[in-house]
């Protein structure tokens, strides 16, 4: 049986990583064959374990499984259900993001609204604001983005904000910082 990747499902590739345990009788078997798309076997020796695929192109794909015995027969009734699953090209751009308030150069005083617009290719999944280059409450995981900040808990004097917008695949990017 495969147990990943999953029916369905999406994967990263271009490895992927097949999960199986072979169950049922097993008196006589030898080993396993996997097929991909109905190429080559690839045979395997493990009746439980793990078989990386390397080089799988984006797109769909089918994946099957099936017992043998030593003499190359094919154990009736062992062939796993096929696997059809789809492998995207890893996610390896990073968003954008801008903070568009406050202003760079304005001052400020008491409760600022820090805000930032975000975007990416596939989606954002948070922003963080920085103050002076440390992390400022929490990542913001909704837009519009903002934080209320309080000036007040800061020395006087110039101090930068910036952002970090996050993806899915953990690309990130930071604001060009204001000074204010």
């Amino acid at each position: 049986m495969i147990t990943a990747p999953g029916n369905g499902s999406q994967v990263a590739g271009p490895t992927i990583t097949v999960n199986y345990t072979a169950v049922g009788d097993l008196t006589g078997v030898d080993h396993v064959h996997f097929s991909l798309d109905g190429g080559p076997e690839i045979m395997d020796v493990d009746f439980d374990g793990v078989k990386v695929l390397s080089d799988v192109p984006p797109g769909d794909h089918v994946l099957t499984g099936v017992l043998v015995r030593a003499d190359h027969v094919g154990i009736a009734g062992t062939d796993a259900l096929p696997i059809n699953f789809t492998v995207v090209a890893p996610d390896n751009t990073p968003p954008s993001v801008d903070v568009t308030a406050p202003a760079d150069g304005a001052t400020v005083a008491g409760t600022v609204e820090l805000t930032a617009t975000a975007s990416d290719n596939v989606g954002v999944v948070g922003v963080q604001f920085l103050l002076d280059g440390v992390p400022v409450g929490a990542e913001d995981t909704t837009a519009p983005y903002t934080l209320s900040w309080d000036a007040t808990t800061v020395a006087n004097g110039q101090h930068t904000i910036s952002a970090r917008a996050r993806d899915a695949a953990a690309n990130t990017a930071d604001a060009t910082q204001i000074t204010c």
